[in-house]
Parts: structure tokens; C-alpha cells; sequence
């Protein structure tokens, strides 16, 4: 299989010169707030950029030459990702508060919303297509592609769902999403001047990659890897690859110090995979894939986020752990690392590949970086911001690799987006090694003490310092630490339920959950309870006794059981038939189910 090696999708800055940056340029007309930029885009005819910030709403136009924000204008409630419209002044942007996808149009001094299209609840990513006719919506909690045909939304008046054209289900929460152009070597007459379009979806949390076929709507395949926390999806510039950052965490490995100081515990990496074996269903995506190690004893790498690659091999990944700027040779030396602010999430480079722009998440800043050398040039500040609570500093220290021994993780790199990467981990919240337990989900944990899967800590801080020092290896937390990342961590709500269209089969199931005596342990309206409960089969060390999770968000807490060994709800009762009284019909077994996939 050959591919259109086309890097339209490396974000690139038209930007003249650096010259002196400073803080503060355009501050003075632009509201105080907090910003929370997450996705940049970049205009094709002008040297200008457009920030998508989640927290407030708005969108930032920034102009490099000037070195400040030129406009920012209100456009929704919570923005998860912005891109240009093909070679248009149009920008593509997703809410994923308001379930929308929004058209902007652009000019030197205004950003005028053009259309608003409901799309799956929660998307946070948006692609499109080389032509510029079709988007493509990535949904994270309602694990759903919309596939969405431009010319048809904006040619649609007052109809305008009738340019979904379609939306594809996926077992994962998507994210990350790669449009490929495949020239199909099974075809009777393959053409590279007819390139069938692939869509390439990462897992927002896990392991998962999915391969779509928008055109006919149907998931070629979904495969595993040894990864989580996929952040980074890109083609190689110059070879038949997929790039990938990520995280590896070994449930082989333990959190001791010797584990963590080596990295065995949590590695960081960039993985080579040959995109031939991405697109074949039946390949394995081990067999040919390279791993390139981020960091290493005494300097961890935690977090690699987004990452840019030149035709010569200079590769360049922003580190959101320890908040850093990584470079790697054509060599595949890594050298340079130039500190940057909070938590930097995307990077681009330039035309002139001089200089690249690091997006600071939690500072609300543009990093700038002259790659020779390599050296920190300045700041570009986006706005002022207000004094942060307890909750706003704990989000920095959940975010933070430093948190840990030599900056291998943080909170984040097991917890991702607060929520859980579905795996096992093998440290001590149990009292012993030796027994992995799956990583369990922080949203929705404020009001379902005890803490851990057996319950061995009575207060959130106590599990919290406990995590920090042993799980972590890091240094004692102040009390005004643990205070903040309590305060963050209280702040996140429970996962959203998956839902189900048949109401009445929910209500048919709730009550079927009280006949089975479900809300013993599980009790409305958290639906767990401070009970210690024998579940009937054992953990390495005997122990059958845990603490029931709540149930609020199950539905996106899959696979389930402290060793995750019932992959689905639906094995959970068929196979293991947890806690059931007497046999469910499959009709009540689905009503069941229908029930929980609603909490």
C-alpha cells in the first residue's frame, strides 16, 4: 500500500523573525479569565494563527509577526479543537459542552459565526478531508465518529442535521484522529491518482486503534497496543509510517524506587509503525513497529503530548509532564530540551523550520523556541489571567510529572483526562506487591469514600499522599498541596452515561437491579457504599474482600473487576454472573444492562 504523504495536518505557523517577545503585549484590552488554549490552527494565505480555548470559550487570533493576540471573540462554552477549512478564511471548531460543531468565518478584524451543527455529544476533535468537503467529529464520551458532508451544512438552510451523513459507534472513547489517503493494492486496477480515504481513531484513555472506511461507514478494524494516553498521531514526512506518543505502563513492572528510576514502572515513548501494517486487519502491529524511548534515569520525559517532525529527521515533542520541549537528530539523538510553561500540549514549526511554538495549556501562553541551539526566544502571552483557587493550582500538580521520582508520570499518565486507561498496575494502595489491580477512575470520587479497592484509606488526602510517596516515588506533599489536588480532584464529575435509547427497557432494568439486590452495595445516589464486600473470587495474595466502585458512569469504566477480567457488562454477569440471584432471561439481562448504561 502506498500513501499520499501529505503533511497538511502538521500544524505549520507562517511566521517572519522572532525578535523580542514579552508578556503582556496586547493585554490591556483583552478580558481577564482563564483561557485554557488547547488546539491551534493556522491560516494558509496569512501569518496569522487561531487558539481555541477551552475553558472560557473563545477564540484567540494571534499574529507572530506582532507577537500578540490581535482578536479574541466568545464563540461557544467549552472548545475542544480548531482547524482551517481547507484553504478558506473558515474555521472548524467543536464545543463539547454545547455538542456542536461551529463554523467561523474569519477577516483581519472579526470572527463571525457562520453555522452551528448538533453532532454526537462530547466531541473533541475535528479533520477533514484533502478536498475540503467532508469533516470528520471525533465524540469522546458517546464513542461516536459524525461524519459530516460540508458543501450539504452549508447549503442546508434551516435542515441542517441532513448533512450527517453518517455516525459510526466505536467500543472506545475516541480522540485523536489521522486522515490517510491509501492507494488499495486489492483493487482490480490500483491508481495513486485514486487513493481511497481511511480514517485513522486513537483511544482517548487506552489501548484501542480503530481504522474506518468513511466512505462506506464501516470500522475495518480495531486493534490493541501496548499504549495508553495517545496524544501525539502523525505521518512520517518522508517514510510509510505512523507515528505515535504514548505511554506504557507495565503491570509486570512494581512502583518501587528501582522500578520507577529506571522507567520499567511508566515508559514514555514515540512508536514507528509501518502503515501497511496499520491498514491490513490481519497484520500484527508489533511485528515491524519501532519504539524510541523518551527520557531516562534521573531525567523521566512524562506525558509526551503533541509532536512535530521535518523532512530531516529533527522531531520535536512537548513533554505536558515536566513541561519541556524534547528534540531528537536526524540521528535519532536526543539532545536539546528548552523548559517552557504549564502543562504545553501542541507544537508546531515554522516555513522556514527555524523556530517552533509550543501551546501552554495551564499558562495560557505560547512558548517560542529557536530550534538552533535550541533556545527559549520568549512568551506570547494570550491574556491576563485571574489569581488561582485551590482547585486551579491542584490541576497544575495533577498535571505534573515532577510530582514523581525523576519525572517519569504524574496523577494524569494513569488517571488521563482524571479518568482511568483501563489497566493494571502492581503498587502498594493494597498493602502488597504482587497483585496488579486495574487503575480506577478519579471523576465522580468526592462523595464514595473509602478509597482504593479495598478500601485501606478513609480520606481522599490520605489516599493522595499515600499515591505521591509510594506509587510515585515523589517527595512528601506539602499540606497546601494535598489540599489543591484534593480540591481538583473533588472538582471532577462522574464519566457521562453512555445512554441508551430505550428508555423504557432503563426502567424495566432499574427494577430489575433492586430485585437483585444490587443496591446492597451499590446504593442510590452515589451507587457505591462504605461496605468491605466478598465478591467470590480472589486476588495473587487471597484476598476476596473489596470495596464496591460506584456505578455512576460504569458504562465507561469497562473492563471491570479489580483485574479487569470481565471485558464488558455483559460478561461480567454471563460469565462471572456477579452477585446475580437465580438466572436472567437475555431479555433482562439487556434491560439490565440498559439500566446501568444510564447511571
Amino acid at each position: 500500500m502506498l500513501l499520499n504523504r501529505s503533511t497538511k495536518y502538521l500544524i505549520v505557523l507562517a511566521v517572519i523573525g522572532v525578535g523580542s517577545i514579552t508578556r503582556g503585549t496586547a493585554e490591556e484590552s483583552l478580558a481577564i479569565q482563564f483561557r485554557r488554549p488547547v488546539a491551534i490552527a493556522v491560516f494558509n494565505d496569512a501569518p496569522r494563527f487561531a487558539i481555541a480555548n477551552q475553558r472560557c470559550g473563545t477564540i484567540s487570533l494571534v499574529d507572530p509577526q506582532e507577537k500578540k493576540v490581535v482578536l479574541e471573540t466568545a464563540i461557544g462554552k467549552r472548545l475542544s479543537d480548531v482547524i482551517v477549512a481547507g484553504d478558506t478564511r473558515r474555521l472548524l471548531v467543536t464545543d463539547e459542552e454545547a455538542h456542536q460543531l461551529i463554523a467561523v468565518s474569519v477577516s483581519p478584524t472579526l470572527c463571525a459565526i457562520e453555522k452551528r451543527l448538533a453532532v454526537s455529544p462530547y466531541p473533541v476533535s475535528v479533520r477533514i478531508n484533502d478536498a475540503g468537503t467532508y469533516a470528520y467529529v471525533a465524540s469522546l464520551w458517546s464513542r461516536t465518529v459524525s461524519i459530516v458532508n460540508l458543501n450539504a451544512w452549508f447549503e442546508a438552510g434551516d435542515k441542517p442535521l441532513t448533512a450527517i451523513e453518517r455516525q459510526i459507534r466505536l467500543p472506545f472513547s475516541p480522540r485523536e484522529m489521522l486522515v490517510l489517503n491509501v492507494v488499495d493494492q486489492k483493487a482490480k486496477n490500483p491508481s495513486p491518482d485514486q487513493p481511497r480515504l481511511k480514517l485513522l481513531v486513537a483511544d482517548a484513555f487506552g489501548s484501542k486503534l480503530a481504522v474506518i472506511d468513511p466512505e462506506s461507514g464501516a470500522v475495518d478494524s480495531i486493534r490493541e497496543i501496548p499504549a495508553h494516553a495517545m496524544r501525539g498521531l502523525r505521518l512520517h514526512p518522508t517514510k510509510s509510517q505512523l507515528v505515535i506518543s504514548h505511554q506504557v505502563l507495565s503491570r509486570l513492572a512494581q512502583s518501587t524506587f528501582d522500578d520507577v528510576h529506571w522507567g520499567s514502572l511508566m515508559t514514555n515513548v514515540l512508536r514507528f509503525v509501518e502503515l501497511s501494517d496499520v491498514l491490513d486487519p490481519n497484520a500484527d502491529l508489533l511485528k515491524h513497529s519501532v519504539l524510541e524511548y523518551l527520557g531516562g534515569p534521573d531525567r523521566g520525559a512524562g506525558d509526551p503530548a503533541g509532536f512535530v517532525m521535518r523532512p530531516d529527521g529533527l522531531t520535536g515533542i512537548v513533554l505536558s509532564g515536566t513541561n519541556e520541549l524534547i528534540l531528537r537528530d536526524e540521528n535519532h539523538i536526543y539532545s536539546g530540551r528548552v523548559n517552557t510553561e504549564s502543562y504545553p500540549t501542541a507544537v508546531a514549526i515554522g516555513p522556514d523550520g527555524k523556530n517552533a511554538f509550543v501551546l501552554n495549556t495551564l499558562s495560557d501562553s505560547i512558548s517560542v523556541v529557536q530550534l538552533a541551539g535550541p533556545i527559549l526566544v520568549g512568551t506570547i502571552s494570550l491574556g491576563p489571567q485571574p489569581d488561582l483557587t485551590p482547585v486551579d493550582r491542584g490541576e497544575r500538580l495533577f498535571h505534573s510529572a515532577k510530582l514523581s521520582h525523576d519525572g517519569w508520570f504524574s496523577c494524569s499518565s494513569c488517571h488521563v483526562q482524571g479518568h482511568t486507561n483501563g489497566l493494571l498496575n502492581d503498587n502498594m494502595t493494597d498493602g502488597t506487591f504482587g497483585t496488579s489491580k486495574k487503575v480506577l477512575t478519579l471523576r465522580g470520587v468526592a462523595e464514595t469514600a473509602p478509597y482504593a479497592w479495598i478500601g485501606r484509606f478513609k480520606t481522599l488526602s490520605d489516599q493522595i499522599t499515600h499515591s505521591v510517596k509510594s506509587t510515585m516515588q515523589g517527595n512528601p506533599l506539602t499540606e497546601d498541596e494535598t489540599g489543591d489536588l484534593e480540591a481538583y480532584i473533588k472538582s471532577l464529575s462522574p464519566p457521562p452515561a453512555l445512554g441508551t435509547e430505550d428508555k423504557l427497557a432503563a426502567e424495566r432494568g432499574a427494577a430489575i437491579f433492586k430485585a437483585q439486590n444490587c443496591h446492597n452495595c451499590h446504593s442510590p445516589p452515589t451507587f457505591t457504599s462504605t461496605k468491605i464486600v466478598d465478591v467470590g473470587f480472589k486476588d495473587e495474595r487471597g484476598t476476596s474482600k473489596f470495596n464496591p466502585p460506584s456505578l455512576r458512569g460504569v458504562s465507561q469504566n469497562a473492563p471491570y473487576f479489580h483485574d479487569g477480567r470481565a471485558r464488558n457488562l455483559e460478561t461480567l454477569f454471563t460469565q462471572f454472573r456477579h452477585q446475580l440471584i437465580g438466572e436472567l432471561s437475555s431479555e433482562e439481562l439487556s434491560d439490565l444492562i440498559a439500566f446501568l448504561n444510564n447511571l
